[in-house]
């Protein structure tokens, strides 16, 4: 079996292959793995493709990437051929993200991929339980030692904190994060600190998604397409959850001019407060990441114990170069790489 980054991640084996978030439906693969519904580890065109994927995820994310692409995919939870089986493990990362463990069936090598990949219990969401394996192909957006961040828990009771401040002062306030994923996250946490909340367009329909897929939210009202002139409900103040933009946005601005809307953001970015503010207008910000930091990358890696460690995504060459200090195999796997064995 070879590793390699083409069409994204491919596992080569001697008469097939396995896809891991693949950018491109290619309808010699066996089987294609779709960690989550982030765009970034989607394909690339929503041109449907002429076969039904065979996929393996869970059905959350099948859910979403008909809701993202406009395609369904063939649904597993597990799939298994003559040279290999694979199965899902909660991912922690998002409400549909799952990990990969696949068997090399003529190796009997375990491989583990992460994908996005968070191991903090945060809210709604059980965090990734590492697993032994022999070969570990593991993310690094923050494969930098740099971002080590605080507790979820101790991020979400100062954002609490802040937040009930500025209502009783009687401004209204936006919290920002991405549609998928982020936004559900604060809607369960924070949802309940105000009874009057809106939605952008794009996170208001995936709170219905999330609602049909079972996950209990807070209920909010559709953002109107022009708020400024439309007028929002009543005088007491609202919640606002508001996709991840920065200062420059017409919507946000305007809304901070008549409303005196107070902003706030949430990301691993935050880690530099003052000039992840600045970037977003942001009136206060705090550490919270859907991935996994930099302690729990490295705790992956030790209670996972691979021989062999692929990291991919974000800072994978810097957390690859810490990895093979600390001692262990690493290498990091870039696009256009050439094939690579397991073990070299």
């Amino acid at each position: 079996m070879n590793i390699f980054c083409k069409n994204r991640i491919n596992l080569k084996f001697r008469n097939s292959e396995l896809l891991l978030d693949p950018k491109a439906m290619d309808s010699s693969a066996s089987c294609i793995f779709v960690s989550h519904a982030h765009m970034d580890h989607l394909p690339r065109s929503k041109k449907k493709p002429n076969f039904t994927p065979t996929a393996v995820c869970s059905e959350a994310t099948a859910r979403l990437f008909f809701e993202r692409m406009g395609y369904k995919i063939q649904q597993n939870n597990a799939w298994k051929n003559d040279e290999f089986k694979i199965k899902t493990l909660p991912g922690g990362h998002t409400f549909d993200s799952t990990v990969a463990e696949i068997i090399d069936l003529e190796s009997s090598q375990n491989i583990v991929y992460t994908g996005d990949v968070n191991i903090e219990d945060r809210g709604y969401l059980k965090g990734f339980e590492p697993k032994k394996c022999d070969i570990l192909i593991l993310e690094a957006t923050w494969g930098d030692r740099d971002y080590r961040f605080p507790s979820f828990e101790k991020q979400i009771e100062q954002a609490k904190e802040f937040i009930r401040n500025e209502l009783e002062k009687g401004y209204p306030v936006a919290l920002l994060g991405y549609p998928l994923g982020k936004s559900q996250l604060l809607n369960y946490c924070l949802g309940n600190l105000c009874e009057t909340r809106y939605s952008s367009n794009s996170i208001w329909k995936m709170e219905q998604v999330h609602k049909e897929l079972g996950l209990e939210l807070f209920e909010t009202n559709k953002l109107p397409q022009n708020p400024d002139e439309e007028g929002l409900v009543g005088n007491d103040p609202w919640l606002l959850f508001y996709n991840h933009v920065g200062i420059r946005d017409p919507t946000l601005s305007k809304l901070k001019t008549k409303y005196n809307l107070k902003v706030v953001g949430f990301s691993g970015w935050a880690k530099n407060l003052e000039n992840y503010k600045y970037r977003m207008g942001a009136d206060a910000a705090f550490t919270i990441s859907d991935h996994s930091d930099y302690s729990s990358l490295l705790e992956i890696v030790k209670e996972s114990n691979p021989s062999k460690i692929f990291t991919v995504f974000g800072n994978a060459q810097d957390l690859a170069r810490d990895l093979q200090k600390n001692g262990f195999n690493a290498v990091p796997l870039k696009e256009g790489q050439s094939t690579l064995d397991n073990f070299f």
